[in-house]
């Protein structure tokens, strides 16, 4: 018992020690960025942050659950979480598409960005869970659209395009 004790102090030790810790300059900037007044395009915002920091993920996922934000700069961060599908900002937009209590507006751009992020890689698991919030009053209409057959089809030519973009890219780049 002692030893399981003393593995489990050292796993938890481990991961503090090795968790990484936000910078708060970057914080700032990217909060700074994301709180720009205006509508500024996706991708505009996606370069800005990628500048400060490789993988945002973390920075996007803290700031949109930081008190005493603006709605649309949590807007802003939970949209851009499509673009960095990992497993805590999954937990994140499920969560958020789930919480009764959260703004009707933030959970309709979490069920949007967990669709977009991850129904490439999950599509029955992305669909059985939005389907669950079909008739949800606050943001049914919203998830009803998202499942949209149509709207699925769309999305997936999308992707098609983008990743095809990013491989032409990727290609000009190494040849450089």
């Amino acid at each position: 018992m002692k030893m399981m004790k003393l593995i489990f102090t050292l796993l938890i030790l481990q991961t503090t020690l090795f968790a990484e810790a936000l910078d708060p300059n970057r914080y700032q900037k990217i909060k700074r960025i994301l709180s720009q007044t205006g509508h500024l395009e996706l991708d505009v915002m996606k370069r800005s942050l990628e500048s400060i920091v490789s993988y945002p993920a973390p920075y996007l996922r803290t700031l949109s659950e930081e008190s005493g934000v603006r709605i649309y700069v949590k807007e802003r961060a939970i949209m851009l979480l499509a673009h960095y599908p990992d497993g805590e900002s999954e937990n994140l937009l499920k969560n958020n598409v789930a919480n009764q209590a959260l703004h009707p507006s933030l959970r309709k751009f979490s069920a949007r960005s967990y669709r977009d992020g991850f129904i490439g890689k999950k599509a029955d698991q992305v669909n059985s869970y939005l389907n669950q919030y079909r008739y949800d009053a606050k943001i049914g209409d919203t998830v009803r659209t998202l499942l949209d057959p149509k709207i699925k089809k769309n999305l997936n030519l999308n992707l098609e395009k983008t990743e095809a973009t990013e491989n032409i890219k990727m290609k000009k780049k190494a040849n450089q």
